[in-house]
């Protein structure tokens, strides 16, 4: 993990995420007109609505515009690049995309393929539903479709890292992301162990 370059993330999401963290999209935006104008005239949360990916920026030009908005992975790019669309993100092959943005959002945290895939997306054994199971009142995350809440899930045999059972990313504000992040700097909890779920480093983690 590169601490300075996660402060630096912790940092911008602080200042901008009110109106530009959204989880659901590595760089997005709203395609309907009330969800621009709740989010930027009315001071609704960024967070609040799914947001559509933009692809084919054109290089050199702002990553975050004025109305434009982005995950962790989304952050970390943006700051690798001074904020300005690479070459990378003219194009539209969607695997390519996708790949670009863990692979420069990992190698700027020093995070592992692993590590990066448990805090930037929202199934299998991710950071954000392992947090669900063992720190429920902390959280207000939420899972999408037919539960709501981890509890309901398990009740009906579902298992938690279960690649269909997903977080609802507008259930993640961006104050609880800089939260996880900055315990994740930290050291009190990790992101992957030898069997790729997220930890506790400091069992004391538990009562802060």
């Amino acid at each position: 993990m590169n601490k300075e370059n996660l402060q630096r993330v912790i940092d911008a999401i602080k200042i901008d995420g009110a109106t530009k963290f959204n989880m659901s999209t590595f760089i997005g935006k709203f395609d309907e007109e009330y969800k621009v104008e709740n989010v930027f005239e009315h001071g609704e949360l960024a967070s609040t609505y799914r947001a559509d990916q933009v692809r084919n920026l054109i290089v050199g030009t702002d990553i975050f515009n004025c109305t434009s908005m982005g995950c962790i992975a989304g952050f970390a790019t943006a700051i690798v690049n001074n904020w300005k669309a690479p070459e990378w993100l003219a194009g539209d092959d969607t695997i390519d995309f996708v790949r670009q943005f863990e692979k420069e959002s990992n190698d700027f945290l020093g995070f592992s393929y692993d590590e990066g895939r448990n805090i930037y997306y929202n199934n299998d054994s991710c950071i954000w539903k392992w947090l669900m199971v063992n720190e429920p009142d902390r959280y207000e995350f939420k899972l999408e479709g037919d539960y709501e809440t981890m509890d309901e899930a398990t009740e009906y045999g579902e298992e938690w890292d279960s690649g269909d059972l997903c977080v609802d990313f507008t259930s993640i504000d961006y104050l609880s992301a800089v939260n996880v992040l900055t315990r994740i700097l930290n050291e009190e909890i990790g992101l992957c162990d030898h069997n790729k779920e997220p930890f506790y480093i400091k069992k004391e983690a538990l009562v802060d």
